[in-house]
């Protein structure tokens, strides 16, 4: 599983011990964890984990920038606390359901949005389709739209997660997996980035393939260059969580967009 980690961001982090406060709100019916902190600043800045990840990896980032900022993170629905899903898992239908449940608690935008991994490629999709509510986006060595088939094509090794270890995953995990291959082009359609500066942290430490890798890294490279105020930053000496190995670059790059630095 350790290739599969690097690409999609499968590990489980246990919540217990964190440093930014959680809970368990019915919405809807329906179970949600979230974690909250912080007041003030220029927008709420909102976390989204990868894939099999509940909100917990982004624990020390969200604890330094409540500091200066609010703070939303939470475990999307099958991980955490959060009750199983019982809608699609289409890219489309996670920012959605995400935007519906920031109005439930109380965070008008703008919003400063946070994504690592797929989570990356949501947040990706919610600041093309909404740019009006965004302040800013920081991409966390985010799963670019187009990664998979690219990787194919060049007939690289390790390009997506084997269906043999797909189908021991939690029904979460998989249904996102496979939704995300099915409907990634509602990504390329949701239109541009807005004026808002958008920031791609990438990784230089990885498991796979020398090739593989650098074709991971150009992605972002051409990713941050759409958007009009983008900028990929790459993270000497850091794996695919970057939020762990480097959270100092990445509260660093939260703090800027809020003028904090």
């Amino acid at each position: 599983m350790k290739h599969a980690h690097h690409v999609l961001g499968m590990v489980l982090l246990a919540a217990c011990g964190s440093k930014v406060p959680a809970h368990v709100e019915t919405v809807d019916g329906r179970h949600v964890e979230i974690a909250t902190a912080g007041s003030g600043g220029a927008a709420t800045v909102v976390f989204e984990a990868g894939l099999g990840d509940d909100w917990t990896p982004w624990d020390a980032v969200a604890s330094e920038v409540a500091r200066h900022a609010r703070v939303f993170a939470y475990s999307r629905p099958g991980y955490g606390a959060s009750d199983a899903p019982t809608t699609p898992r289409n890219p489309g239908q996670i920012v959605e359901e995400l935007r519906a449940l920031l109005a439930h608690e109380g965070h008008a935008p703008p919003y400063l949005l946070v994504g690592h991994s797929t989570g990356g490629a949501y947040m990706e999709l919610f600041a093309r389709s909404h740019p009006d509510e965004v302040l800013g986006v920081v991409l966390v060595d985010p799963r670019h739209r187009d990664f998979l088939e690219a990787c194919e094509a060049a007939a690289l090794d390790m390009c997506g997660i084997p269906e043999s270890i797909l189908v021991t995953q939690a029904p979460a995990v998989i249904a996102e997996y496979r939704a995300f291959a099915a409907a990634s082009g509602e990504i390329a359609v949701a239109g541009p980035f807005g004026d808002h500066p958008v920031r791609v942290l990438t990784a230089t430490v990885h498991p796979v393939s020398p090739a593989r890798e650098e074709l991971w890294r150009s992605m972002l490279a051409s990713l941050a260059a759409e958007a009009p105020d983008g900028e990929q930053i790459v993270v000497e000496g850091s794996g695919h969580y970057i939020q762990l190995d480097r959270s100092d670059v990445v509260v660093s790059a939260i703090l800027a967009q809020l003028g904090k630095e």
